[in-house]
């Protein structure tokens, strides 16, 4: 109004919007702090020379991306189809129980390991997670383990123990970068097949549901090839 002299209605504004080819969009998240460019692509690069080496089966050596995650009985409400007149209710929970999971994705054989129950995840549950590993890949000469850089794997006892048990290898990602962490996506997707638009009356229930998804990831196959691809995105300032 004050540089063109012409009053708009909010409406009139949202039409004048919409005819330059502006919608109203749900802005996305990314980290504060993100590294630089430069630290990313380096990471990659890095990768992908392990990543290689992986791949032969004859080489010993496995990839694992590592994090950890915090399914809450809670219903998560989410965008769906509906009818306006009639807008869709969900019921809640306390949401004061959850499930503390510490997870690795091997990106060779689409395969799950993890370590779930209602514990805080700490450097206790680190090493009972890395011993999993070990059982899991008994013929592997080295685990290649990527982490963020969460403060349980930085604890003393966690690196006295990996010092006693040289086949797995610890590399951290740089800080602020979950977008370099493969198996956010899987977290993701387990988020919105488990507890988005969904309501669980016990926990016992949540609980099953969690644990058979995540014991048989083997059963998302087809859905997660287009997702779980090593393709990483670069956040840019």
């Amino acid at each position: 109004r004050e540089q063109t002299g012409i009053a708009y209605c909010q409406s009139a504004v949202a039409k004048l919007l919409k005819k330059n080819g502006l919608r109203r969009l749900r802005p996305k998240l990314i980290p504060g702090k993100p590294p630089s460019e430069k630290e990313q692509t380096d990471f990659i690069e890095k990768y992908e020379k392990l990543r290689k080496s992986a791949a032969d089966p004859e080489s010993g050596r496995v990839v694992i991306f590592c994090d950890a995650m915090h399914f809450v009985h809670q219903t998560v409400p989410a965008t769906c189809w509906g009818d306006p007149s009639e807008r869709p209710v969900l019921k809640a929970n306390s949401g004061r129980q959850r499930l503390n999971i510490m997870g690795g994705y091997d990106p060779v054989t689409c395969k799950l390991i993890h370590e779930t129950d209602e514990k805080n995840c700490d450097s206790e549950k680190a090493i009972i997670f890395f011993k999993k590993l070990l059982r899991t890949y008994p013929k592997a000469s080295m685990i290649k383990v990527f982490a963020d850089n969460a403060t349980y794997f930085h604890a003393r006892n966690t690196q006295e123990w990996l010092e006693k048990n040289p086949r797995i290898s610890l590399y951290f990602l740089p800080a602020y970068a979950p977008n370099l962490n493969l198996i956010e996506r899987l977290w993701r997707f387990a988020k919105g097949k488990l507890i988005r638009n969904t309501y669980y009356e016990k926990y016992k229930t949540f609980r099953c549901h969690v644990f058979r998804l995540l014991n048989n990831i083997h059963n998302y196959e087809s859905e997660l090839s287009s997702l779980m691809v090593e393709k990483f995105q670069i956040i840019r300032q």
